[in-house]
């Protein structure tokens, strides 16, 4: 089994997915509670454009191994896809109370990250601002989750704030044109 993972794997790695998605099938035929195999599973449908699939193999991973950050964070990834934002925050918020120290990957910073962007799209800008100062606190240097929370003190017309975060973004990053076009769109709002 352990050759067949490791083939799945390179396949996967190459773009074979439909291949890999074979090795795996295989894998769940031999051990129907090998919660790697379905995450993997999982990965190859949601490549393939099978979400209803990929959703069902994620939960049978994290069903068979509810520590597996992994297939909660994919699988938060996919109901994303599907426009399931509760499900999608539910997974997020699940997979960092999975690691509250941030031993294991995906980083938190990420997930935060990730959930600053769907609070922000809800319009929850004082969520997202929260989001993204708990993946700073994780990494100091995360230029983007400064130019985000910038943007979402932006939305909430509080420009001199969206400063300070465009600011610190660009200490990280002086060169990056969309950090420096969105401070100077906040400057202008000021002026």
């Amino acid at each position: 089994m352990d050759k067949l993972g490791e083939e799945g794997v390179e396949l996967f790695s190459n773009g074979n997915i439909e291949e890999a998605l074979l090795r795996f099938e295989k894998i769940i035929e031999l051990d129907s509670e090998n919660s790697e195999a379905f995450m993997r599973k999982g990965d190859c449908l949601d490549l393939l454009g099978d979400i209803k699939g990929s959703l069902k193999s994620y939960s049978k991973a994290i069903q068979l191994n509810p520590d597996n950050k992994i297939a909660l964070y994919n699988r938060a990834l996919t109901y994303e896809k599907a426009n399931n934002i509760e499900n999608t925050k539910s997974d997020y918020i699940a997979a960092i109370d999975l690691d509250p120290t941030n031993n294991s990957e995906p980083n938190n910073k990420l997930i935060y990250h990730n959930l600053g962007i769907l609070y922000g799209q809800q319009s929850k800008y004082d969520l997202a601002i929260d989001a993204f100062t708990e993946a700073i606190k994780i990494d100091e240097n995360y230029a983007d989750a400064y130019h985000n929370r910038g943007y979402a003190y932006y939305l909430k017309n509080d420009y001199k704030k969206a400063i300070e975060n465009y600011d610190l973004a660009l200490k990280i990053e002086p060169d990056n044109i969309f950090y420096k076009a969105s401070r100077n769109v906040s400057k202008a709002m000021i002026d």
